[in-house]
């Protein structure tokens, strides 16, 4: 058992080792003493880095839908879609949301940009087909964007032209304004048109 004096003895000395190591740590004999910087060599060293924080880019999940095939490419309908028609060139499906079209262009366009004037003179023009930007299809190629919201106040019609080689192919893709069992909100309605999008390939992929 340790008394109380040992315990006081001991705080004692404590008291004076830890005054003499304070003393040793800064003289004022020494003029520079109280101007130089702390070291924090040291101190960074041990320390380690601050997170950084990495933008994350959303993956974007194709249509896993039925095949909705044309001359030359093909595409993946949403899961919800069903067979609406087939014009042997041209496909349609659709549910009670939003519906696609697909179809190969007899363009003789010779850019992206040359197809979508053509396309938006013979559809009613600038005024009704109203340009967007340019967008990537199947996740390489670029596509001319058309939106119209004046034909039918019940639709909102997306229109894509893509070109590859000596190629070209439209694609439709109508969101439902007054749609059952409920409007796809403008979050939704993105997602649906990046996830069809995102399917399309030519037949040399």
């Amino acid at each position: 058992m340790t008394s109380r004096g040992t315990r006081r003895c001991s705080l004692a000395a404590a008291t004076v080792l830890l005054t003499l190591l304070a003393g040793c740590g800064s003289s004022s004999d020494d003029p520079e003493a109280g101007d130089s910087p702390p070291d924090t060599s040291s101190t960074s060293a041990s320390e380690s880095p601050s997170p950084v924080e990495v933008p994350t880019t959303e993956v974007v999940e194709p249509a896993d839908g039925g095949l909705v095939k044309v001359p030359g490419a093909s595409m993946r309908a949403l899961s919800t879609y069903k067979h609406l028609n087939d014009y042997g060139i041209v496909q349609g499906w659709n549910d009670g949301q939003s519906s696609l079209s697909f179809a190969p262009s007899l363009t003789r366009a010779r850019s992206l940009d040359a197809f979508a004037k053509e396309w938006i003179k013979e559809h009613g023009g600038p005024k009704v087909k109203v340009r967007q930007d340019d967008v990537v299809a199947g996740g390489k190629y670029s596509a001319w964007h058309v939106i119209d919201t004046t034909t039918d106040p019940s639709e909102i019609k997306h229109d894509f032209g893509i070109m590859f080689l000596d190629s070209a192919w439209l694609v439709d893709i109508t969101i439902y304004v007054d749609a059952y069992p409920e409007t796809l909100s403008e979050e939704e309605q993105q997602q649906v048109i990046d996830s069809l999008l995102a399917s399309f390939k030519t037949d040399l992929d």
